[in-house]
């Protein structure tokens, strides 16, 4: 701070940064009391008695005003609204308040989804026994559960082997674009524009069905592991693209400047930084070819989408497919909270460099 010797701020400092130190030299002056953080309106209606007031009154509105079977659609709709209007401003006005406890505002966001949960089993109008028949009938599943195992094992397999495939087809096409050649990028470019566009059911399809009329014949799980390494090696390359250009270029020419070539220095200077950056990406792209495996489907592989489907025919129930659907979620969840952490990882790291 730059100041004279009676006090008073020096002649050089710039207008703003005056007005700035004059202000708070004014705050530090008041007592506490006086200042106001937030307006005045605001102070009452944030107190916990005016909370809890507020919401026996929303709890005595559920109780006696919500409607029953006999009203009208349109008296049951507004009054439906006018409560979850009513519990969404009292939510609301928690949650936005800082000084509230983490713990506190994790308890009415909980009750603000059971308040929505219970409201659409109360009206939905929705047959639950039908329900719980035709799509949670688990004694059919008797004997099929082995099946869905297998279809399993096949799908853990394919996205095993295309990651494999994909994480190589990525690096090999991210180390020769960093190449620079003009000529070589058209066609690289190529490659990842193209593959990157096209959905990969088109993709399965197009090299399942219609290779073999260029003599080119593969079978399903062949097909399915060509396409997924095709289209997510695009994925990859981008991704490692983004790893070796995060490293300082500088450390290219001093490589280079040691006597080291330029695949000696991609091998022994820039991807041993770079993989660092590229590991959270990666792993998300393998959780989405983890789901993708259920596209393959289509071209008969039998993975765990076409083992439900299989049973969901032969059994006439669709229970399998929501088993396979729990499975899928049993695999996956903590693949997703795996990328996820790798991801806060890495920006922690960069946030300490």
């Amino acid at each position: 701070m730059m100041g004279t010797p009676g006090g008073g701020i020096s002649p050089g400092v710039p207008l703003q940064t005056k007005v700035a130190m004059n202000h708070e030299s004014a705050r530090a002056n008041v007592p506490s009391r006086f200042l106001r953080s937030r307006p005045g309106w605001t102070f009452w209606v944030r107190r916990y008695e005016f909370i809890l007031a507020t919401l026996a009154l929303i709890v005595g509105y559920a109780v006696f005003l919500l409607p029953g079977e006999e009203a009208t659609p349109v008296g049951r709709g507004v009054s439906i609204g006018v409560f979850l209007l009513l519990a969404l401003a009292w939510s609301a006005n928690i949650l936005v308040d800082g000084e509230k406890s983490d713990w506190f505002k994790g308890i009415v966001a909980f009750g603000l989804v059971f308040v929505s949960c219970w409201l659409f089993y109360r009206y939905s109008g929705t047959e639950w026994d039908k329900l719980g028949k035709s799509f949670f009938n688990w004694e059919k599943m008797q004997g099929a559960w082995p099946e869905l195992l297998e279809g399993l094992l096949v799908t853990l397999e394919l996205a095993a082997i295309s990651a494999v495939l994909s994480i190589l087809v990525g690096l090999v096409v991210a180390v020769l674009r960093s190449l620079g050649s003009p000529t070589l990028n058209v066609f690289l470019i190529a490659y990842l524009d193209i593959f990157r566009s096209i959905p990969m059911i088109v993709l399965m399809v197009f090299i399942y069905y219609a290779l073999p009329y260029l003599g080119i014949e593969l079978k399903s799980v062949t097909a399915t592991i060509v396409a997924l390494a095709l289209g997510y090696g695009a994925y990859a390359a981008e991704s490692f693209r983004a790893g070796i250009e995060s490293v300082y270029f500088g450390q290219m020419e001093a490589a280079r400047a040691l006597g080291l070539t330029r695949l000696q220095t991609m091998r022994l200077v820039i991807l041993p930084q770079a993989i660092k950056v590229v590991i959270p990406p990666l792993t998300g792209n393998m959780v989405a070819m983890l789901k993708e495996t259920a596209v393959a489907s289509v071209v008969a592989s039998p993975e765990l989408l076409k083992r439900a489907k299989e049973i969901y025919v032969g059994k006439a129930n669709p229970t399998a497919l929501v088993a396979a659907a729990f499975i899928y979620l049993v695999v996956l969840l903590p693949l997703t909270r795996l990328a996820n952490w790798l991801e806060n990882r890495l920006k922690d790291r960069m946030k300490t460099r």
